[in-house]
């Protein structure tokens, strides 16, 4: 089996999202991680590096463009996904060849990496969301009617509508509260309006759900949210449309809601998912070796005259 190597370690959680789940994937790779795999450090000639962090993108190009094996994602694509290859190293990566598998977490990222790699591309694109590190509780009684994350720039007249027909109401900002005050609030929520509209992979949303809590979302802000058992998905939002689709998830059991969740940030699952299509290119690689060795045997020697 070729090595494979996770470029860029966490050794312990941090203050982003990414961070926590990279932590907590690499916590539980390191419990069954098979002798192929290895984590930290830089590449190596002969191994294929699976570059994770924004923070490699350049060294990710470098390597595509040397025509070298790689694997890439969830978070090297992309800046922004308005812009998707906008920046130029997004694009060796996206394009090369070489590249052997994408990780990413939802949906639709699939598709627009998919509709911006370019043909040389063929690398299979694999789903799998980050576990949750540590894990909320279940539902406590309820306190709100309504959780309204925020993250972006909202009118300020959705959120004071919603909360006139709503007044039990608490208002959650992206990058303003502490891990565990989203657990508490979640816990004690009916519903979740989660105001984004360009989310891969969320953490947030996942503890929310883990909590117990059911999400009113748009595909693009709330990908893990699962219609009829973990939430509401919109076409988009307005006072009307997030009204009655709070009522609707008022009616949704909120225990059932977290064991759905559960079963869906399953880590051993998701580690299952990452190390079954890790292992089919550590095994690829090593046929491609084999072949390219044959090959050089068996072909014909220059006569001598």
């Amino acid at each position: 089996m070729r090595t494979i190597r996770l470029i860029r370690v966490v050794d312990r959680p941090g203050s982003c999202g990414p961070r926590n789940g990279q932590w907590a994937l690499q916590r539980a790779l390191r419990g069954r991680a098979p002798a192929w795999l290895t984590i930290g450090g830089t590449p190596r000639p002969g191994e294929v590096p699976w570059f994770w962090s924004w923070q490699d993108r350049q060294l990710a190009a470098r390597w595509a463009a040397a025509g070298k094996p790689f694997v890439v994602g969830p978070n090297v694509l992309f800046a922004s996904s308005l812009r998707p290859c906008a920046v130029p190293a997004e694009r060796a990566v996206c394009r090369a060849a070489s590249c052997r598998l994408m990780f990413t977490e939802s949906a639709w990222y699939r598709e627009l990496i998919e509709a911006h790699r370019g043909p040389a591309n063929r690398a299979p694109i694999v789903l799998w969301p980050y576990p949750i590190v540590p894990r909320p509780g279940g539902p406590l009684p309820a306190q709100y009617d309504l959780l309204i994350y925020l993250k972006g720039d909202w009118p300020a007249a959705l959120i004071e509508q919603l909360r006139r027909e709503l007044p039990r109401s608490r208002v959650i900002r992206y990058g303003h509260y502490r891990r565990e005050d989203l657990y508490a609030a979640a816990r004690r929520s009916r519903c979740c309006l989660y105001l984004s509209d360009d989310d891969r992979g969320p953490l947030a949303l996942a503890e929310i759900l883990l909590a117990g809590c059911p999400v009113v979302g748009i595909p693009r802000g709330a990908p893990f949210v699962r219609p009829h058992q973990t939430g509401v998905l919109l076409a988009g939002f307005d006072t009307e449309s997030c009204l009655e689709a709070v009522r609707r998830c008022h009616r949704l059991d909120r225990r059932e809601a977290a064991a759905a969740a559960a079963e869906q940030f399953d880590t051993d699952r998701i580690v299952e998912t990452v190390l079954a299509a890790l292992a089919n290119v550590a095994t690829h690689e090593v046929a491609a070796d084999q072949a390219l060795r044959s090959s050089a045997a068996f072909r014909p020697r220059p006569s001598i005259p």
